[in-house]
């Protein structure tokens, strides 16, 4: 098997060592590649953010945010991150926030090249081996079937829930009652995947919970079972996603269903997956809303042309969408037919946008009362797929709303407490309720950069102001930019403008 090549970022505040370690160290002939190195504990944490290495190799004391800190920091950012601290302090204290930090190595200085290639070679033989562990073996086909079957088949009345449950335990899943489910699809750009592929899923999850996989196309689907809530779920699910990105080559989507407790609902439980993942234009791991779900059972015991009208509803397909209802609406059906066609319309519209948005929607389409309004059959038709192909119009910008409110309530924030120093990523994302990882990639894609870039452009923009304004100390306006550090403070301002604070406010008076 071909050696793996992991990405490392380099952090040490001693030019000439990190220097020599980026210019001297054959990277690639140990199996690394070198992204980039950083003077400091801020620079290192925006590059982590930025370029998701897979190690950090880092001096335990670092100006403005210590190792330790940044260790902490980053898995928050990336979870399967490894970290390799570089100190020059023999003592007990640092030994044990290593320990608490669980990082991979702690190495003192000084050091040669030599033994730190040799130490980064052990480094990569470690990270190989858990890289390794995770990779799937030969897949057990029986099991895939039997929980395939489970998962996909409604079984209607022929398999009481106990046998439903002996079925999983026969597949090895141990678990007690009570307890609670879940269903995760795994959705991969690219084709088709092999079959046990599932088995990366399976040795990902087994640690938070009782876990069955199995691939279908070019999904992973996955029964969830826990026995004491899914409140490890987040942070489990973003190890997944870099590891199934890592393992994979490519990048991926996470949907997921809501919770249940009765094993007859694996069937919907799998369409919400499925839902919560296609309805996402973007990766990483997408939790089924309230909105898609209530649609979802709402057009359970609807006939099947309700079940074709829904999933093209969803899933934004424009000209899918237009396309299915007028071969349903053709010249040759009935009012009645066409009537009902129509209600199945409204239920979705109203279960996606609400119900005033659809009486909006129905009044400005004619089609309150369509009976009474005299339509011809073709005029009625049109109007029709007019108003489904707005609704799927307002969801999708609905859609894409959600994601920019939760970016602009970031920047808001942002706005707003700019000079609050413990102000972060990590403490933004726990206000909000998503994970700091989720909450850095949406605000690149939206907000055009990331979390500590757009919060340090405020600051410095703020700073440049202030000093020029001249009216302020620069250690009051250190402090009132969130810095309690004026040294910290004067360096992030040289960094940001290419000229200090005090130079700056100097060249203004000459100016003057």
């Amino acid at each position: 098997m071909e050696k793996p090549i992991f990405t490392i970022v380099v952090a040490d505040d001693e030019d000439e060592l990190r220097e020599a370690m980026c210019r001297l160290i054959d990277w690639e002939s140990i199996g690394f590649r070198l992204l980039g190195s950083a003077g400091n504990g801020l620079d290192a944490l925006q590059m982590v953010e930025q370029l998701q290495p897979d190690l950090l190799l880092t001096d335990i004391q670092m100006p403005f945010i210590t190792g330790t800190s940044l260790a902490r920091q980053v898995r928050e950012l990336q979870p399967l991150i490894q970290v390799a601290f570089l100190s020059g302090y023999d003592d007990f204290e640092y030994a044990r926030s290593a320990i608490d930090n669980q990082v991979i190595a702690y190495w003192l200085k000084p050091i040669s090249m030599a033994e730190l290639t040799e130490n980064l070679q052990s480094i990569h033989a470690k990270m190989e081996e858990r890289f390794h562990a995770f990779l799937p073996e030969e897949q057990d086909t029986d099991r895939s079937l039997v929980i395939s079957s489970l998962l996909l088949d409604d079984f209607p009345g022929q398999i009481t829930e106990g046998e439903r449950r002996r079925m999983l335990r026969d597949c090895g899943m141990t678990f007690t009652e009570p307890n609670e489910f879940m269903v995760l699809v795994s959705v991969p750009e690219g084709g088709e995947l092999p079959q046990n592929a599932a088995q990366i899923v399976d040795k990902a999850l087994r640690q938070s919970y009782s876990c069955a996989s199995f691939v279908s196309g070019r999904r992973i689907f996955s029964l969830l079972i826990s026995e004491d809530g899914f409140a490890r779920l987040n942070k489990a699910l973003d190890e997944l996603y870099y590891l199934l990105k890592r393992i994979l080559g490519t990048d991926c989507t996470l949907g997921v269903s809501r919770r249940f407790d009765r094993l007859e609902r694996c069937s919907a439980a799998c369409r919400e997956a499925v839902d919560a993942a296609r309805l996402s234009d973007d990766t990483g791991v997408r939790y089924i809303s309230g909105l898609q779900a209530r649609a979802e059972e709402q057009m359970q015991s609807e006939q099947q042309t309700a079940v074709q009208f829904d999933r093209l509803f969803f899933s934004g397909d424009r000209a899918g969408l237009e396309a299915f209802l007028s071969s349903c609406l053709g010249p040759q059906i009935s009012e009645i037919t066409s009537m009902q066609i129509l209600v199945v319309c409204q239920g979705v519209l109203r279960s996606a946008l609400g119900e005033d948005a659809l009486m909006l929607l129905l009044r400005r389409f004619g089609l309150l009362d369509p009976l009474s309004a005299g339509l011809h059959a073709e005029d009625f038709h049109r109007r029709i797929i007019e108003l489904c192909l707005e609704g799927q119009f307002q969801l999708a910008q609905s859609n894409r709303g959600g994601m920019g409110q939760l970016v602009d309530r970031t920047l808001h924030i942002i706005e707003q407490r700019y000079m609050d120093e413990e102000l972060s990523l990590n403490s933004v994302s726990e206000e909000l309720h998503v994970s700091p990882n989720y909450l850095s990639a949406n605000m690149k894609k939206y907000a055009g950069d990331t979390f500590i870039n757009l919060l340090i452009k405020k600051r410095m923009e703020t700073a440049k102001i202030l000093i020029q304004a001249k009216n302020m100390k620069i250690g009051e306006i250190a402090e009132k930019c969130g810095y309690s550090d004026q040294h910290y403070f004067s360096f992030c301002f040289k960094k940001y403008y290419g000229i200090s604070p005090a130079k700056m406010r100097r060249g203004e008076e000459e100016q003057a």
